[in-house]
């Protein structure tokens, strides 16, 4: 009878741990599929991101990513509307739906440095970007924007209040992103493609965002 019941515990603990590790394979399976549901590994090509991102390395990604901010890095499709398939690049993203923007040459006319009027506000900044590789030169390729004469009073305007002829001088030389768009542009801005050569992309276009670089 004893051995009976030792035979039928180690049984009943046999069974118990089967059920165990059925449940732990269970979990974990469902586990990579959310994580790979959400997230994913991207190889990077290119130096246009350098020296952020370098030619062949891995970035963890972000799938369904609906909440893009200012100074993200994204993974967006530039492909023309009627293309079959998709042309993904990596950029950041400098300005947000309804934000303007100017390309203004640098004083010495060497550089052009970008200023942004965000949404809501009614006077431009500089944009700050310490990640670009190197000064963007003047020139690069801008087939999308215009490249406005240095004046050293932008920042002090008021769009609010300016007098016409100035307030039509800034507005010529003035990128308005479009609703529900975004604009992009690499960090190596002397080598890159970007919003200056493709203009804006939907939002809806941007299919994964840059959580970190593997290596």
């Amino acid at each position: 009878m004893m051995n009976d019941i030792g035979t039928g515990e180690l049984l009943f603990n046999k069974k118990k741990q089967s059920i165990v590790l059925t449940l732990i394979v269970i979990f974990l399976l469902l586990a990579v599929l959310v994580f790979f549901y959400f997230f994913s590994f991207i190889p990077i090509e290119g130096e246009s991101m350098e020296n952020t991102i370098h030619d062949k390395q891995y970035c963890l990604v972000q799938r369904k990513c609906n909440t893009i901010c200012r100074g993200d890095i994204v993974i967006v499709d530039v492909a023309d509307e009627n293309s079959k398939s998709s042309h993904d690049i990596v950029k950041r993203v400098i300005g947000l739906s309804g934000d303007k923007l100017i390309f203004m040459l640098s004083s010495d006319g060497r550089y052009v440095e970008i200023y942004i009027c965000k949404k809501g506000e009614n006077s431009f900044k500089r944009v700050n970007e310490p990640y670009i590789k190197e000064p963007m030169k003047s020139t690069a390729n801008y087939n999308q924007v215009e490249v406005m004469q240095y004046d050293s009073k932008l920042t002090t305007y008021n769009l609010d209040t300016l007098d016409p002829e100035t307030y039509n001088t800034v507005i010529k030389n003035t990128f308005i992103i479009p609703n529900g768009n975004v604009f992009f542009l690499g960090d190596n801005r002397n080598v890159s493609r970007d919003s200056r050569y493709y203009g804006t992309r939907p939002l809806t276009k941007v299919k994964y965002k840059v959580l970190s670089i593997i290596y």
